[in-house]
């Protein structure tokens, strides 16, 4: 994230103000990196140049961020449904 943003500046375009180094913001990276759709500007987040400025690494990195998080989704769901089931 700190490439990206770097590169950003250059742009003239900061990080979110909201984001005070948690990496709350790094959600919105991921959807802006892999997916066309969430490539906008919005009220919390201007996304328009974040894939313009992600390297190779930082998909991959995206990829896995996403494939882990909607796993474990998964397992919630799979979990809370064989408990309700016994």
């Amino acid at each position: 994230m700190k490439h990206i943003n770097k590169k950003m500046e250059l742009d003239d375009l900061y990080p979110p103000s909201w984001d005070r180094g948690i990496g709350a913001s790094a959600s919105f990276y991921v959807f802006a990196i892999l997916f066309n759709k969430y490539r906008i500007k919005n009220k919390l987040f201007d996304a328009r140049f974040i894939a313009k400025h992600a390297r190779t690494i930082d998909k991959v990195i995206a990829a896995i961020y996403f494939t882990s998080v909607a796993g474990m989704i998964i397992c919630l769901c799979i979990i809370t449904l064989f408990k309700s089931l016994t």
